[in-house]
């Protein structure tokens, strides 16, 4: 079909625009090796990297069939970059607050899951009552899983250093409130 040679990232975008779905297929067998390595590295199963790898061909299918599309860097380095994000959201809807209970326990238990919806609302309640950069950044970070440069130009800060040295202020806050609102027993149950 392509001669001797694969169809370079400018014919596999044309194939795409075309509806051509074969276009998947070049991009799944040329890039299911480096997803499948890096969910690996990052927590993941094999069925993990094949579920992400294929969402990601479906955004970038999807993309493709905007009339605005450029395609600015490679197919490789797009389709990494979509699952990386896919994945980052994946890990911290999975976890939560897991990454400041980690660093101190007595902040919350692992309770069963009516349990966990019960603390986690405990725990919005205190969120909402955090002034707006707070609750903001706090959303955006743990319930959207938007990373530290995504926060920072959604709310206007200068860098991504800048956003994470604030959102460790804003959980600290959090911090104070749910110790002042609640007794360490209030989490067990």
């Amino acid at each position: 079909m392509f001669g001797k040679r694969p169809p370079g990232d400018e014919e596999i975008l044309r194939m795409m625009q075309n509806g051509d779905q074969h276009a998947l297929v070049l991009l799944y067998k040329q890039h299911a090796g480096a997803v499948q390595r890096y969910i690996l590295r990052n927590s993941g199963s094999r069925e993990d990297a094949e579920d992400l790898l294929q969402e990601a061909l479906v955004v970038a299918w999807q993309n493709a069939q905007k009339p605005d599309f450029r395609l600015t860097s490679r197919w490789g380095t797009y389709l990494t970059a979509i699952c990386k994000n896919l994945w980052l959201k994946q890990l911290k809807k999975n976890s939560r607050f897991t990454d400041e209970a980690q660093v101190s326990p007595e902040k919350m238990s692992e309770p069963e899951n009516s349990s966990r919806t019960m603390d986690l609302k405990k725990i919005v309640a205190c969120v909402e009552q955090l002034d707006e950069t707070c609750r903001k950044l706090l959303t955006l970070f743990y319930f959207e899983g938007l990373d530290m440069e995504q926060i920072a130009l959604r709310i206007g800060f200068n860098n991504a250093d800048t956003a994470k040295a604030k959102k460790y202020q804003c959980f600290k806050r959090l911090e104070q409130r749910v110790k002042q609102q609640y007794d360490r027993s209030d989490f067990l149950g």
